[in-house]
């Protein structure tokens, strides 16, 4: 299913450079920075993958639908659980688990994850560990001009731009 394109706030579209910036020193580092706090750093991690998500696929591709592409793409180990969806209705929305899962920095270090009686447990250094290197990963496709990903960015820095510091 595709969407009605939003309102377009910019004609020029912002740079790679400057999309990628934005990316890593913001939304990355300020998951880094709540390292230690995780629901803090759970609930920032999924809205970075949103906003990866939102540049790297197409605007009008459904926007429920490009987080998980993402997860499926950059974070197989992740492949399969819903996560957006687990995470964005219950702990973004009601700062709650609904009983489906345990975000955690202490334990659960020997997996991405894992599953005890139908509740999924995350430890957040590793979480983080791999969308960083997810991250990457999709660096090196925006960095590549002839890429979708890099074509998708541009075109929806114009709807959505990336937030820059008072010099940019």
């Amino acid at each position: 299913m595709s969407r009605k394109k939003p309102k377009k706030v910019r004609d020029d579209p912002q740079d790679i450079d400057t999309i990628i910036h934005s990316f890593e020193n913001y939304a990355l580092g300020d998951i880094k920075d709540n390292a230690n706090k995780p629901i803090a750093c759970m609930i920032l991690c999924m809205c970075f993958i949103d906003q990866l998500a939102s540049f790297g696929y197409p605007i009008l591709m459904d926007s429920n639908k490009r987080p998980e592409a993402f997860i499926n793409d950059y974070m197989p180990d992740f492949k399969g659980l819903d996560l957006y969806d687990m995470f964005r209705h219950n702990l973004i929305h009601t700062y709650s688990s609904g009983d489906r899962f345990c975000i955690t920095n202490e334990g659960y270090e020997e997996a991405p994850f894992t599953k005890i009686n139908e509740r999924t447990y995350i430890n957040t250094h590793i979480f983080v560990a791999q969308l960083d290197s997810a991250f990457r990963d999709f660096v090196k496709q925006l960095r590549d001009d002839k890429s979708p990903a890099h074509q998708n960015a541009i075109e929806n820095s114009k709807y959505h731009p990336v937030l820059v510091g008072k010099d940019s």
